[in-house]
């Protein structure tokens, strides 16, 4: 009987001790300085030209030619789904090294997992990939490939290269650069568009839709409607739908609703529009529109975990603005990081996302979450703004971002 015991033991402690021993190994303690690879307006124009060049090929073959900054990119916008995560991509003469890090949460082990390996470009062979090192685990070539998919097929990463591979011509190092030839076949960009738009529950998004049309419907149309009578609603049913693992979800489900509503509904740049189905009004902060739409889309972009691409599309508007339309507006600006800190604190855990209901579903009036920017300059040619401020990356440009942070992280939502 005490042999038999003993078996039992052994049978349970070992296979814990393995995995004990593997995830110590694997993981890891040391601070590691990764290149943190920001977005210009020069990146933002380039994924343009990129992404529209599958649009112009109408089913003929597209080539690009990929730079090691390109990849870095990429590479910093896919990871950003995963806070605290950091890359770095390299090309060689035949392959690409990919080095890889990701944040744990607490343990007894190591608070990193780092993962890197390379993908050589063989000319008559498909991509392989081989010396996969997880934290100083060495992982046999004959398993790396097996792993990095098996790793894949659990994302929606994995649907999205089935696309590009099905149709994969082309893919080698050539003059430090990436070469990539694929068929664009008439399908090929409604399919990239719905594996790059997140999952919704429809059912529980119709929840919140009727949740946001009786306060509508409520709303005494001789006012404006404030931005804070559309997410009060929203953010008490989400609050009554919460617990701590699913907050995070039920928050992004809230502000996706008021983002649509918003920026999507037809007339949305009209004061109000009778109807006895189902009110439609402008939605205002400090009496403008326009502040709300900058302020919801950078929100909804952020919860979604693209806060970095939120923080561009805001700068790059500007700038293209100061060109050729109203002029850079450090209002809009504001309101963006306005909402890119909103829809952070929304996400950013599930205390975090179930203290912004709390806070949001008792909310008052907009001044909680939106300081009052109305203040700072706007309407500014590129002349004025080069004149005034050089460019985003002067001292005098930052000190006004640095403003416009103070005022955020003083409103009483981010306390």
């Amino acid at each position: 009987m005490l042999f038999l015991l003993r078996i039992i033991l052994y049978a349970i402690g070992i296979p814990a001790l393995i995995l004990a021993l593997c995830f110590a190994l694997a993981t890891s303690n040391k601070e590691l300085s990764l290149p943190k690879w920001e977005l210009n307006s020069a990146d933002l124009q380039r994924a343009k030209n990129i992404l529209q060049a599958s649009k112009r090929a109408s089913g003929k073959p597209v080539s690009l030619y990929l730079t090691e900054r390109d990849l870095n990119i990429a590479s910093a916008y896919l990871l950003n789904t995963y806070p605290g995560s950091q890359s770095q991509i390299r090309l060689h003469n035949d392959y690409i090294f990919f080095s890889l890090r990701f944040p744990l949460p607490e343990n007894l082990f190591g608070r990193y997992l780092d993962i890197q390996f390379q993908l050589h470009t063989p000319d008559t062979r498909p991509p392989e990939i081989s010396t996969l090192q997880i934290g100083k685990i060495a992982i046999p070539d004959t398993y790396a490939g097996l792993i990095i998919d098996t790793a894949i097929e659990q994302t929606r990463l994995n649907k999205y290269l089935q696309l590009i591979s099905q149709n994969l011509k082309v893919f080698r190092i050539q003059n430090q650069q990436l070469h990539i030839v694929y068929q664009s076949p008439a399908t090929t960009n409604s399919n990239i568009q719905r594996l790059l738009t997140p999952k919704t529950d429809t059912q529980a998004i119709a929840k919140y839709q009727q949740a946001l049309d009786k306060a509508l419907r409520e709303h005494d149309p001789g006012w404006r409607l404030s931005l804070s009578n559309v997410l009060r609603p929203l953010f008490r049913l989400a609050l009554q739908r919460s617990n701590p693992g699913n907050a995070i979800a039920e928050n992004r489900l809230a502000i996706f609703v008021a983002n649509r509503y918003v920026n999507y509904y037809p007339g949305s740049t009209a004061h109000r529009q009778d109807s006895t189905i189902s009110p439609r009004y402008s939605v205002f902060l400090y009496k403008r529109i326009d502040m709300t739409q900058h302020f919801m889309w950078s929100a909804t972009l952020t919860a979604l975990g693209n806060s970095q691409l939120a923080n561009i599309l805001g700068i790059e508007k500007e700038l293209s603005d100061a060109k050729k339309g109203s002029g850079f507006s450090f209002i809009d600006l504001a309101a963006d990081r306005a909402g890119t800190r909103f829809g952070e604190q929304a996400t950013a855990s599930p205390e975090s996302a179930l203290q912004m209901q709390q806070k949001m579903a008792e909310v008052e009036n907009y001044h909680a979450f939106m300081p009052d920017i109305r203040d700072l300059p706007e309407s500014l040619s590129s002349q004025a703004f080069t004149q005034q401020y050089q460019s985003i990356y002067s001292a005098k440009y930052q000190t006004v971002l640095e403003d416009i942070d103070r005022r955020i992280a003083a409103c009483a939502i981010y306390q």
